[in-house]
C-alpha cells in the first residue's frame, strides 16, 4: 500500500510551513502527522544537500507519493529539479507538485508542465540577477558608495554631527586613557571600528 510524504520548506526561522501543509489537505491528500518533513533552509541548497530533504527520499519506496508545494522544493534550479524529479521517478515514486496545473509532475502531461514552469522560474532569476548587476554598476558609475553604510558613519547622522568631528572625539578618549574595547561598548560599535576610526582621524 502506498503511503504519503509531504516535505515542507521555508527559507527563515520566522517563517512556518503550516500553510504548506494546509495546502495539501486542501488538495485532498491525507498525510499523517510522522510523514510531514519540514525544513529551516535557504532554497539555493541543492535538494539533495538539504538534511531534512535526503532524509525523506531515504524513506521513499516505489509506489509512495512525495508531495511539495511548489516546484523550489524540489531543487535550486531547472537543472537540479530534472535531476530530483528522475531520480524518485526512476524509484518508483509518485511526486506532486500543488502549485501547478498538472500536480503530478512524474507523469507524462505534468513532466511537460514542470520543464516548463522551472524554465520560466530560472529565466525569471537570470533576470533578477541581470537587473541587479546592472544596478550595482550604474550605481558605481555615479559614484555611489555600495555596501553596508560605515556604523561610525549611522551614529554620526543620528547625532547630527559630521563624521570628522565623531572620529576627532573618539582618538581623544584613547588619548586620554580609554580603550577601543571599552569605546566600542559605549558606542554599540565594534572594536576593529573604533581602531578604525582612531586612525582615521
Amino acid at each position: 500500500m502506498s503511503r504519503t510524504f509531504l516535505y515542507a520548506r521555508v527559507s527563515t526561522a520566522e517563517q512556518t510551513t503550516d500553510n504548506q501543509v494546509l495546502q495539501a489537505a486542501k488538495a485532498g491528500y491525507t498525510v499523517e502527522p510522522h510523514r510531514v518533513h519540514s525544513e529551516t533552509i535557504s532554497g539555493t541548497i541543492p535538494a539533495m544537500e538539504r538534511p531534512v530533504f535526503a532524509k525523506v527520499v531515504s524513506k521513499l519506496e516505489s509506489g509512495d507519493v512525495l508531495v511539495v508545494a511548489k516546484l523550489d522544493r524540489l531543487g535550486r534550479n531547472a537543472s537540479d529539479i530534472d535531476r530530483t524529479v528522475e531520480q524518485l521517478r526512476t524509484a518508483g515514486i509518485r511526486v506532486v507538485v500543488l502549485d501547478l496545473p498538472v500536480m503530478e509532475v512524474t507523469s507524462a502531461a505534468g513532466d511537460l508542465v514542470r520543464r516548463m514552469f522551472a524554465a520560466f522560474a530560472q529565466f525569471e532569476r537570470d533576470q533578477l540577477v541581470e537587473r541587479t548587476h546592472a544596478g550595482l554598476a550604474r550605481a558605481k558609475a555615479e559614484g555611489k558608495a555600495l555596501g553596508r553604510k560605515d556604523a561610525l558613519a549611522v551614529l554620526a547622522e543620528k547625532r547630527g554631527v559630521a563624521l570628522t568631528e565623531l572620529r576627532e572625539e573618539i582618538r581623544q578618549k584613547l588619548s586620554n586613557g580609554a580603550t577601543a574595547r571599552g569605546l566600542a561598548k559605549d558606542y554599540g560599535v565594534s572594536h576593529p571600528t573604533i581602531l578604525k576610526a582612531a586612525q582615521a582621524a
